[in-house]
């Protein structure tokens, strides 16, 4: 069993559906949009188009109230358990966020800003042992820098093909926390 005292999460794609409400944001402001390059992370070439596009859609978001993937009602009294999340999102909007997790687990856990490439950065400095991301790329960075952390690929279909596989793949969060 994992000591989630000591497991950290990341938000977009992990708890929160973005993918989903960026689709819904897109669609009100009536842009034919449609995933082009389902394997790439970026919104700019995952869609081909502009971030002046993104900026615009990303705009419409309420991040106080994010679609969350079904799963997560589900293990919601685990993810009370764990130590923080680790995201990417803009630092901007970071207080939105707070206060849509509070509304979903009813607790305030701690949110830390990190870019995908030094989320290893915080997960050293808190000394954390399990980390879940749905980016490859940062599970290899956190492979790479925290010998003693134990990161794990939640394959939502977001990959750097130029990464060999990671040896800690789950398909969804269930079989993490069971």
């Amino acid at each position: 069993m994992y000591n989630l005292s000591q497991t950290a999460l990341d938000l977009d794609g992990v708890i929160f559906d973005y993918e989903k409400t960026f689709q819904k944001e897109a669609v009100k402001l009536n842009m034919n949009i449609r995933v082009k390059h389902p394997e790439i992370y970026s919104m700019t070439d995952r869609y081909e188009i502009t971030q002046e596009q993104v900026s615009l859609i990303n705009l419409r978001i309420d991040f106080t109230n994010m679609d969350i993937f079904d799963e997560i009602l589900s293990l919601r009294h685990h993810i009370d358990d764990i130590m923080c999340f680790i995201t990417a999102s803009p630092k901007e909007i970071l207080h939105l966020r707070k206060k849509n997790l509070s509304k979903i687990f009813k607790k305030n856990i701690p949110v830390y800003y990190a870019e995908t490439e030094k989320k290893h950065d915080i997960i050293n400095d808190l000394g954390i042992k399990y980390f879940i991301d749905d980016y490859n790329a940062t599970i290899h960075y956190v492979n790479i820098n925290c010998p003693d952390c134990n990161a794990y690929w939640l394959d939502r279909g977001y990959k750097d093909k130029t990464l060999p596989d990671s040896k800690n793949k789950i398909n969804n969060l269930t079989e993490f926390f069971d």
